[in-house]
């Protein structure tokens, strides 16, 4: 009695079988890994808050946020900042067709974290601000980028990331 094997025998077996990198091609990958951006701490007796924004959705569009009627900056997809405030009751607002406020207290010598998404909208996608953590901004700040300084007005922070 002979036995046929199927192409599916062919392929569990396939399957099963462990593709091994070359050990230079794993060394690669892990320096190509980057370390979470530090914000550093604000300056004492102030509070700051870090706004930042993935990819993905919108991204053509800004989100730019504002206090009071000031533009603090505008956040494309990918991108962070932060503002420096006196500690005390703050409202940002984003807005395209229809607008979005987030108030948070902001305590001194502690950092915020706020994320923009874009949602989707009728005409144009609705920004929409959020709390964060620093954990979820840990998680994605690999891949962000400060705002370009042309985007920021006269309240964001620069910060200075140490280069590899």
């Amino acid at each position: 009695m002979r036995k046929s094997i199927t192409a599916f025998a062919v392929l569990a077996a396939l399957s099963m079988t462990p593709v091994l990198a070359p050990q230079g091609a794993m060394a690669a990958d892990k320096k190509a890994e980057k370390t979470a951006i530090e914000i550093p701490a604000p300056p004492e007796g102030k509070g700051q808050v870090v706004f930042w924004r993935g990819g993905g959705q919108g991204f053509l569009m800004g989100c730019a946020v504002n206090e009071n009627g000031e533009k603090i900056s505008s956040l494309g997809a990918g991108k962070y900042f932060a503002v420096v405030l006196e500690p005390g009751e703050h409202s940002f607002m984003v807005q395209s067709e229809a607008k979005d406020v987030l108030t948070l207290e902001v305590e001194p010598d502690e950092t915020q974290y706020v994320q923009c998404k874009i949602k989707m909208g009728f005409m144009a996608g609705r920004p929409n601000i959020s709390p964060s953590t620093k954990v979820d901004f840990d998680k994605k700040s690999p891949k962000l980028k400060q705002v370009d300084e042309d985007d920021m007005g006269p309240m964001a922070r620069r910060i200075e990331v140490a280069s590899d």
